[in-house]
């Protein structure tokens, strides 16, 4: 009983000086102001609210005049291209635009977030210079600076990068290790797009047990290698072509190695201009390959040359209500129609209404064409370390989320105290 009299006393306390504090949070909220939702789930919101304090800051798109949608696509150089799009409601209904910038893969977090702020403040000018608290706003221009000659690109739009990642860790009957090493060459232009990458892995496994009459150790080691090229060329603002290259070996995949050219062509019903809000992609490619195995298949083969073919196409969408992305893939080969695979993928976040977001993703793939395969059965130890590829007719993935969020519609307010989860306590009552 004088636990349950502790804990309402506690809650009593946190109500009174919730109380206490809510007038002079309320004045915090600006008459007249433009309500804007930030929907970004990257950016520091704080630091915004730090930066563009004119505004009233609200907790869900419904309650605002201004819903600002944040859209990213990877540039050639690693960096990042946004779009803000702008979106109006209510006093502003059918008031839009679209504001651009781009950050380096070389840019600081401060120096993200300092880019981000500008182009906000750009695009909320005409919504401020509209409301009752357009006197509150200055706007000042910076000194144009004489450009004595254009800009040279040493590089000529070369980018390059270099990684290493080591994983260690054990205990006193096991340990993991981990190693893996890349190199990456990438070259983006309007009408050329240039990838290439090498990467090279090596994962070891050790245990050991009693098996109740000897100490017995077991020793996996997974090796991979790949070298990965493409290169992708612009015919209009809907068609493209281009071509892979691809070299692999593995030992989990039993292959030795595996080389292929591949030519490709692709089509998007939508304009390529409009890849950041819609995309209708359908894309097929023809490809020549060499295989070498490390054991003789399940089709008695060491070695062998063959010819496949992949259809792909992908809808992808970015809406203010949310985003859907679905691809569906098909290939076979050529010398046997009955060696194919079909891949389904989706995914769906879905604002559904205020304060209510629903996410779903998941995929499906028919598996017929595990040429690959070792002869003989895998033992107990390669099954349970994964070190050999199984034969399967199918796999699958998904999740699925559901969030509810209610209360105030504002949020102007900066604490940083505790970090951003706020701290935390938890209360437990026994008899």
């Amino acid at each position: 009983m004088e636990k349950v009299k502790f804990v309402l006393s506690f809650i009593i306390f946190l109500l009174s000086a919730s109380t206490n504090f809510s007038q002079l949070d309320q004045n915090l909220i600006k008459e007249g102001a433009p309500k804007v939702y930030i929907d970004c789930s990257r950016c520091d919101v704080n630091y915004i609210k730090e930066q563009i304090q004119i505004v009233n800051y609200v907790n869900d798109r419904i309650d605002s005049d201004v819903h600002v949608l944040f859209v990213s696509q990877r540039t050639g150089a690693l960096g990042t291209e946004y779009s803000l799009f702008f979106i109006g409601q209510n006093q502003f209904n059918g008031i839009n635009d679209t504001i651009k910038f781009a950050t380096d893969q070389t840019d600081s977090d401060d120096k993200v977030r300092e880019k981000t702020v500008n182009a906000l403040k750009i695009g909320l000018v005409r919504y401020i210079g509209k409301s009752r608290v357009a006197d509150q706003m200055t706007i000042s221009f910076a000194k144009l600076k004489q450009q004595t000659e254009k800009p040279k690109d040493d590089w000529d739009f070369w980018f390059f990068k270099a990684s290493l990642n080591i994983n260690i860790n054990g205990e006193e009957k096991s340990n993991y290790n981990w190693l893996n090493g890349s190199f990456s060459a990438n070259r983006v232009t309007d009408d050329l797009k240039i990838n290439m990458r090498f990467s090279n892995s090596y994962t070891e496994n050790n245990f050991k047990f009693f098996d109740g009459t000897v100490d017995v150790s077991i020793k996996s080691v997974s090796r991979n290698q790949s070298f990965d090229g493409s290169a992708y060329f612009s015919i209009n603002n809907h068609w493209s072509w281009g071509f892979n290259a691809y070299l692999f070996r593995s030992t989990y995949s039993n292959i030795s190695l595996s080389a292929y050219i591949a030519p490709a062509v692709e089509y998007n019903v939508f304009p390529y201009s409009e890849s950041n809000q819609r995309q209708l992609r359908i894309n097929y490619r023809i490809s020549p390959t060499y295989n070498s195995y490390f054991e003789e298949t399940i089709f008695l083969k060491t070695k062998e040359s063959l010819v496949s073919q992949q259809l792909s196409s992908t809808l992808s969408i970015i809406e203010p209500w949310g985003s859907t992305s679905l691809t569906l893939t098909g290939a076979n080969y050529f010398h046997d129609m009955s060696k194919y695979e079909l891949e389904l993928f989706g995914s769906i976040s879905w604002k559904i209404v205020k304060g209510l977001s629903f996410s779903v993703y998941g995929g499906y793939s028919k598996i017929r064409n595990q040429i690959s395969l070792p002869r003989g059965s895998a033992s107990l130890e390669e099954v349970l370390l994964q070190r050999r590829q199984l034969e399967t007719g199918y796999s699958y993935w998904g999740g699925i989320g559901l969030s509810y969020s209610f209360g105030s519609i504002y949020n102007n307010i900066v604490n940083p105290r505790f970090g951003n989860s706020g701290g935390g306590s938890t209360i437990i009552i026994s008899n």
